[in-house]
């Protein structure tokens, strides 16, 4: 079985809103686009530019999934300095999603977003990877302790990822294990990963299995795949939990089928045990 890695790279995910709950109620979708087009159009509200171009960008339900129209609308709602929206235009530009890649405009939308409390974590990526900018991890921190103070659980687990590694400040266990905790109490998955990962090696803190899993399945729970797979390995190792290879090897399937290439490796060597 795989050992454990910690893994904290994330990406901005698109915030639906409301919008989540009308898809997942699987309304017309059509008609709600259209109401949404009437709100964007003809009453000049940000958030109605908004919800279409999330619409537009999820292509759920019977809305054909238009990226380049997403981002326009995007566009026209962040003009209107609408955050969230500034947001996931920085994230489109950042990946390319219906317009050409372009880093600098994803900065420029990322700090727009930030200096409404939005988009602060992403911007917080680009400085510690040094993408789109000079690398600056104190400069990432700075970020990331501002998206924490506004109720980002990623922005609080990638604060808490710096202080692990004394990345941009002193390494600093309490202080991770602090802004983990805060992470996953904010339903951030990761948090709750990074924060099992410290049990698990005793960093800061006992070491404590029975803790690390049950912060894997929590992790989990919130459909953090990674978390998942942490959970499943512990499950088919019998570490911290009562051995169980078939929950694991359900797991497994499972985070395999959601895409986790570790989870589909680890799930090849149990068939083999």
């Amino acid at each position: 079985m795989k050992s454990l890695v910690l893994l904290v790279a994330s990406l901005c995910v698109l915030n639906a809103g409301y919008i989540k709950e009308a898809l997942n109620a699987k309304d017309d979708h059509n008609k709600l686009a259209q109401i949404y087009k009437d709100a964007c159009d003809k009453e000049k509200k940000a958030s109605g530019c908004y919800n279409l171009a999330v619409l537009y960008s999820r292509g759920d339900g019977n809305v054909k999934k238009d990226e380049a129209k997403a981002a326009m609308l995007y566009e026209k709602a962040c003009d209107q300095n609408f955050s969230m929206a500034c947001s996931n235009l920085g994230y489109v530009y950042e990946k390319g999603k219906g317009v050409e890649k372009d880093l600098a405009k994803a900065v420029k939308f990322y700090e727009k977003a930030c200096s409404d409390n939005e988009g602060c974590t992403e911007l917080g990526l680009l400085y510690a990877n040094g993408t789109g900018v000079r690398k600056d991890p104190k400069k990432a921190k700075e970020l990331y302790e501002k998206a924490c103070k506004a109720g980002d659980g990623m922005g609080c687990s990638n604060l808490g990822y710096l202080y692990a590694q004394g990345e941009g400040t002193e390494k600093d266990y309490a202080k991770a294990k602090a802004n983990y905790e805060m992470a996953c109490a904010n339903e951030a998955g990761i948090g709750c990963d990074n924060l099992g990962f410290l049990y698990v090696y005793g960093q800061g803190v006992d070491q404590n299995l029975t803790k690390a899993t049950k912060l894997y399945e929590q992790a989990c729970i919130y459909a953090y795949e990674k978390g998942c797979n942490n959970y499943a390995i512990m499950l088919a190792e019998g570490k911290g939990v009562k051995e169980d290879v078939e929950k694991a090897r359900e797991i497994f399937t499972k985070s395999c089928k959601n895409g986790l290439k570790e989870a589909c490796e680890n799930l090849e060597i149990l068939g083999k045990n």
